[in-house]
């Protein structure tokens, strides 16, 4: 029991330096252009107050979420890099990046468009919402699954299992990967995407298949955002029975399909 609770405890404390990762990348990307904009009006010989020097650095930082999660990203996984390189641990063994059965990762990358398309119907994006395309963007789309699930479904996973076993892990895992993306109106469906993402991983064996539906969640978000694509109920029922066929698959790989035609 009391083995457990120290487990616990140490998988709850990487959590918070997932958190402090972000806190961190936020503070240092505000304290870069704060000081660009105290520059700049210094430049200018401007005089302003307070206020105005507020709403300046405002304007500065706007749209600059997608750095600070760009920096808060590698930040992860750099600490990651020296943990296990100091503890001398196999870091591929230990989150499961190993091999990925051909049949889960297509099947989990259909999985994720069709979940993304799911959700979309039923919490719409903002009317008129625009994506921005660029390089940081692109960044975050692809490193960002990958640092999520190295995390969540790699490190914290396996770390709350030994605690507290899968099940609970699961559960625990998913609850903080709701409350980590900081947004309470995505907090129901973020939960249900990370238990789906937790057992695709479990069940297919590989951190890749979480990966690859993870980024597909993402490219087809901004796809369906960007080109104002939008289902009808019809179709979104045809896709929801669809979801439950990739999901299956993507758990087991067509291990089960194949052994019955075996036998």
């Amino acid at each position: 029991m009391k083995d457990g609770a120290i487990k616990f405890l140490y998988a709850f404390d990487c959590y918070l330096l997932y958190v402090l990762s972000g806190v961190i990348s936020s503070l240092g990307v505000v304290a870069y252009y704060s000081i660009a904009a105290a520059r700049d009006v210094g430049e200018l010989g401007a005089s302003v107050d307070a206020n105005s020097f507020s709403e300046y650095i405002a304007d500065v930082l706007s749209g600059k979420s997608s750095v600070v999660l760009l920096v808060s990203y590698i930040l992860v996984l750099v600490v990651a890099l020296i943990v296990f390189a100091v503890r001398r641990g196999n870091l591929s063994t230990y989150t499961g990046l190993s091999y990925c059965r051909p049949i889960s990762m297509i099947s989990a990358v259909i999985l994720g468009a069709f979940l993304n398309a799911i959700i979309s119907f039923f919490v719409p994006a903002g009317e008129g919402q625009e994506v921005t395309v660029n390089a940081i963007l692109i960044l975050c789309i692809v490193l960002g699954p990958f640092v999520e699930e190295f995390m969540f479904r790699g490190v914290l996973l396996k770390m709350f299992g030994g605690a507290v076993g899968i099940f609970f892990s699961v559960v625990i895992t998913s609850a903080l990967f709701a409350v980590a993306h900081g947004n309470f109106s995505q907090a129901a469906y973020t939960f249900v995407l990370g238990l789906l993402l937790a057992i695709v991983r479990y069940k297919s064996t590989s951190l890749w298949s979480a990966i690859a539906m993870h980024m597909s969640f993402n490219v087809t978000g901004a796809l369906l955002v960007g080109f104002d694509i939008a289902f009808d109920s019809v179709e979104i029922v045809i896709i929801s029975v669809a979801a439950v066929a990739f999901f299956a698959l993507a758990c087991t790989g067509g291990r089960s399909i194949r052994k019955k035609r075996k036998a």
